[in-house]
């Protein structure tokens, strides 16, 4: 684009604009090749298809190819915050902008950003090895929303975030510190009306006739695929090698049609297929017959429609792929034939097409026993498999994809907790002061860590002090039910808090509860506890090798705590952390029900219905109050959170409140603890003397 004049540029701009309403980015010839050609193709392309490059062909450490790639997605992100207004949802498509939603997030906050990755995305072991790997994740992260093809990739996508950000990740989201980003899955698909549409074009008719006469009494085999190593042609070709070696019967019947599309990917594998083909054909051809056609060309749309029309199986057999959305094609086009499609199981559609015929690209005979198994199906089979394969393309439609995301976007509106914590106001004291005075049954959850007393840490003997004088005032009002619900094990509460009159207590984040005047209690009678000897022998693992880590072990959970002060080992104990958080995940969590929570310095498994809710749902049952505030956090507080502010108690006032600022299921926010307990203080005090 160097080579046009600025008032050309300006007219291609403003054609786009007013015909199409597409706002150009028109980069430098310089950038445009750095980004797309160096480093898209050449190092993520390659990576995200577990294609591992040696040193020669590796281009990863090159440094010019990255700064071109940062320059054009800001240069989106540029030319998006100018035209965006209050209300609009951004939506990000694929690799090639991975940055983009975090320079987005830059300059407008409260946009509403999607981002969907249309090729694999692959396992932790291999992303590690780029060497943007953390600026790429987070610029991802900023997104609202995450999209992947199938749920494997949605997974590895987790794991990653996991194990290089160490990260607390579900399967369908991740709370970070800032917000919440959702993981999904959304498989897409084609327009089935549009393809229809173009099926009718007289030229399709036209070259089926052809290829009808040309080979007549033959059975065709179709492929169409990008000369790229990822798609497998040479493996493909192979196979159908040892398909005409080992069912010589069908030597002379079958003739395999392999398109090869050019590619800007750099590869030498034109002449390694060549040789493959030249030897096939110079093995099973005779006069009249041979069984490869290989055209490395691109072909119009009418005979792509035609060839797969005409084909009596297709051979989709990518080494990797995202979708792969020509066997979605080929089954549309196969409307009234109903023949076979032979699938790698290592593409996207593979989740999807049960009733395809899967075979493993890397095993050739099993794909030639395919080929046989194909070529001989019954009409029945191939009309029943048929059936099945158009149900699911009818279901996962390019429509149905697009109207989902925006549906799940939109959302985002009036998700609670979702956005970023610059949305949550302040906790507003003066009106809680005013419904406080109002009630007449009220009742209070506190965490006690990090909300109570400071963090990570046993409390000194004047912060005990303080905070046993406030909470003996406020539970010495009987019209106030306190509870303080802990992470911490029931001696340690006990210790601290138990001289407090008329004070009620939860350990080990509900487990155990001891009501005002009553003593502990478990609200669990049988609870499955058998992973533990799992858990414990993961975390003694990686205490032997990080150093200042241990392991504290409760009645219900293990915890494993470890150290993040700044020291020439501070880098290696965040990354122990994440791979034991990793460990525990891939190893524990899909054979119990168990779930582990990363907390500042410390990872805590436990059970799935041990959680703070259950205590708040106690106590409201028992007590019927007119007013609820809780107080809290961290991420164990979150459940008792999102379980508050779903009550509907008649005429109550319900708040809740988070310290510090973060992402978060609470309603409001306060800065730290000495503002918590100056809150409590003051709801002590009666106003009249205040005034």
């Amino acid at each position: 684009m160097d080579c046009l004049l600025p008032s050309t540029k300006e007219k291609i701009s403003r054609t786009l604009i007013d015909k199409y309403q597409s706002y150009p980015i028109i980069p430098t010839d310089a950038v445009f090749d750095g980004h797309y050609n160096r480093y898209c193709k050449q190092i993520l392309w390659p990576y995200f298809h577990y294609v591992v490059q040696d040193d020669i062909q590796n281009k990863m450490h090159y440094n010019e190819p990255w700064k071109s790639y940062i320059k054009l997605n800001q240069e989106f992100a540029d030319a998006i915050a100018g035209l965006y207004q209050k209300g609009d949802i951004i939506w990000v498509n694929d690799y090639h902008l991975m940055l983009l939603p975090g320079m987005l997030r830059e300059k407008l906050p409260n946009a509403i950003i999607g981002f969907f990755m249309h090729i694999p995305f692959p396992s932790s072991e291999l992303f590690r090895c780029l060497p943007s790997r953390k600026q790429l994740l987070e610029g991802m992260l900023q997104s609202d929303l995450i999209g992947f093809q199938t749920y494997s990739f949605a997974r590895h996508f987790l794991q990653t975030c996991s194990r290089i950000l160490s990260l607390d990740t579900t399967p369908s989201g991740i709370q970070m510190d800032s917000h919440y980003v959702a993981v999904g899955m959304y498989p897409i698909g084609i327009d089935i009306s549009a393809l229809n549409k173009k099926r009718k074009n007289p030229d399709v008719a036209s070259w089926m006739a052809m290829l009808k006469e040309k080979y007549a009494g033959k059975k065709l085999i179709v492929a169409r695929d990008k000369l790229d190593y990822v798609k497998g042609v040479r493996q493909k070709l192979l196979a159908f090698e040892q398909f005409l070696i080992r069912h010589p019967e069908w030597r002379g019947k079958v003739v395999l049609i392999q398109i090869a599309l050019s590619t800007s990917e750099q590869n030498e594998l034109r002449a390694h297929i060549s040789d493959v083909v030249s030897r096939v054909n110079s093995k099973f051809s005779n006069i009249s017959y041979q069984p490869i056609v290989f055209l490395h060309q691109d072909i119009s749309f009418p005979q792509y429609l035609a060839l797969l029309t005409s084909a009596d199986a297709s051979l989709i057999t990518p080494l990797r792929d995202g979708m792969n959305l020509t066997s979605h094609e080929y089954i549309v086009c196969q409307e009234h034939q109903h023949n076979p499609l032979i699938l790698s199981e290592f593409t996207g559609t593979y989740g999807s097409f049960g009733a395809c015929l899967r075979v493993n690209p890397w095993d050739y005979r099993q794909i030639g026993d395919a080929i046989h198994e194909a070529l001989s199906m019954s009409n029945e089979e191939k009309a029943s498999r048929w059936n099945e394969l158009y149900k699911s393309i009818e279901a996962n439609s390019a429509q149905n994809f697009a109207a989902t995301i925006i549906s799940e976007l939109s959302k985002v509106h009036s998700a609670t907790g979702r956005r970023f914590s610059a949305q949550i106001p302040p906790l507003q004291i003066d009106r809680l002061k005013e419904a406080f005075e109002s009630t007449q049954k009220r009742v209070f959850l506190f965490d006690y860590g990090g909300t109570l007393v400071s963090h990570g840490k046993i409390a000194s003997a004047k912060e005990l002090e303080r905070l046993i004088r406030v909470l003996t005032q406020l539970a010495s009002d009987p019209r106030n039910a306190v509870y303080v619900i802990s992470g911490r094990t029931k001696l340690e509460v006990e210790r601290d808090l138990g001289e407090v009159p008329n004070l009620g207590l939860s350990a080990e984040n509900g487990y155990y509860i001891k009501p005002r005047g009553e003593g502990w209690q478990s609200l669990f009678d049988q609870i499955d506890l058998s992973w533990k000897p799992a858990v414990k022998e993961i975390f003694q693992y990686y205490t032997e090798r990080t150093p200042g880590a241990y392991i504290e072990t409760k009645e219900s959970s293990i915890v494993w705590h470890y150290r993040t002060a700044p020291g020439p080992d501070a880098q290696y104990v965040a990354w122990q952390a994440a791979e034991c958080q990793n460990h525990i995940a891939d190893s524990v969590n899909k054979n119990f029900a168990v779930h582990a929570v990363a907390g500042r310095t410390n990872i805590e498994v436990m059970p799935h219905e041990v959680n703070k809710s259950s205590i708040a749902n106690r106590v409201l049952q028992d007590t019927q109050p007119d007013f609820v505030l809780s107080i809290g956090d961290d991420r164990t507080d979150e459940d008792m959170f999102s379980f508050l502010n779903k009550q509907t108690i008649s005429k109550a006032t319900v708040v809740t409140c988070t310290v510090g600022s973060r992402s978060t299921e609470a309603q409001y926010y306060i800065n730290n603890v000495d503002q918590v307990i100056q809150l409590l203080a003051y709801l002590c005090t009666p106003s009249s003397l205040l005034s």
